[in-house]
């Protein structure tokens, strides 16, 4: 095993994500923080981390060691939506169908989290523009919207990213439940 491939490994352990950007690497954290010597070794090793992770055989892994890529990716979104409507329906107190729309909007939000756009921190994630001297809420996921009395960048900002988790999640072949509808 190649030091590039343990670094990404090691990575993919502690749920951390790598994707090249041309001749840098966009490094995301996972649900644990990256520890700095690991950033210092990626640094190290930036150019043999590129070189693998654009070769023809490499194959990305996830938080649990497996292969992700769009066949298992699918799998796991499918598996996720079942298991989410089944805790609903099990607590009794809702229907089939509210159950389907707690777990899809639970699944929107995974989206959201896991693959949403991180936009750069001067640029408004509602409108695009920078966010300059005006005021502007950080949200959970770390973009920015301006902070406006209407909210209009935040609105619209949370319909961009529910429409796009939506059609990522239509494009692995899982369709809403009946009844249910973005805002």
């Amino acid at each position: 095993m190649t030091a590039a491939q343990e670094l990404l490994d090691r990575l993919a352990e502690i749920g951390a994500e790598v994707k090249p950007a041309g001749d840098n690497l966009i490094l995301r954290a996972g649900p644990k923080p990256i520890p700095g010597e690991l950033v210092r070794d990626l640094r190290r090793a930036k150019s043999e981390v590129l070189a693998r992770l654009t070769s023809p055989d490499y194959v990305a892994k996830g938080i649990d060691g497996r292969a992700v890529g769009d066949v298992l990716d699918a799998a796991w979104w499918r598996r996720h939506f079942t298991i989410r409507t089944l805790h609903w329906r099990l607590s009794g107190r809702w229907t089939k169908n509210e159950a389907e729309r707690l777990a899809w909007g639970e699944l929107v939000d995974e989206w959201r989290k896991s693959r949403g756009r991180r936009w750069p921190v001067w640029q408004c994630a509602g409108c695009d523009e920078p966010i300059g001297s005006l005021s502007a809420l950080l949200l959970a996921d770390e973009n920015r919207v301006h902070f406006d009395v209407e909210r209009e960048c935040l609105i619209r900002f949370g319909r961009h990213w529910r429409g796009e988790a939506a059609a990522g999640l239509r494009a692995l072949g899982l369709e809403p439940p009946e009844g249910f509808e973005l805002p």
